[in-house]
């Protein structure tokens, strides 16, 4: 019995973290919703073999939209806390977490839509064979995400 009530919290557990795990990335956008940065930004830069004039007129998009990008992120970060604090109240206030889930969704919305827009600037900087090669790197990391919710199960139930 013991072991289907810890089950059953750390399946409850997931969900709730999966839920409020950001959106999937557009090109060139890390997964927290921010423009890649260091060694993200460097990794896909080799990947693409993006060369220095791409690598400088990247950088510049992100640049020129940080001051939109960085309050949206800002906002998301604290209405995800607000929502994970009627998560986890001592009484459960439906009204309240499907209200806070809305403004989180909105949020997410703006970001989803930013991303695209900034991954269509840098789309247009890169060459045929680079968008190819970006599209099979965002296929990889697909095939990724997919596999790790049931390794991820499994070791919530304690299988190897």
């Amino acid at each position: 019995m013991k072991t289907t009530i810890r089950t059953f919290a750390a399946a409850a557990a997931f969900v709730a973290v999966a839920s409020l795990a950001p959106t999937g990335a557009s090109a060139f956008v890390g997964n927290d919703g921010a423009p890649m940065a260091g060694r993200h930004f460097k990794k896909m830069a080799t990947e693409l073999g993006l060369s220095a004039q791409q690598q400088q007129d990247i950088k510049a998009i992100f640049q020129k939209d940080r001051p939109q990008f960085q309050p949206l992120v800002k906002q998301l970060v604290a209405e995800r806390r607000a929502l994970r604090t009627l998560i986890h109240a001592d009484t459960v206030d439906e009204a309240a977490i499907r209200a806070q889930s809305a403004k989180v969704a909105a949020i997410q919305a703006d970001l989803a839509v930013h991303r695209a827009l900034t991954g269509q600037q840098v789309r247009k900087l890169l060459t045929p064979e680079q968008v190819q090669k970006l599209k099979d790197f965002q296929a990889k990391m697909d095939q990724r995400h997919d596999k790790a919710g049931p390794r991820t199960m499994k070791h919530m139930d304690g299988e190897k």
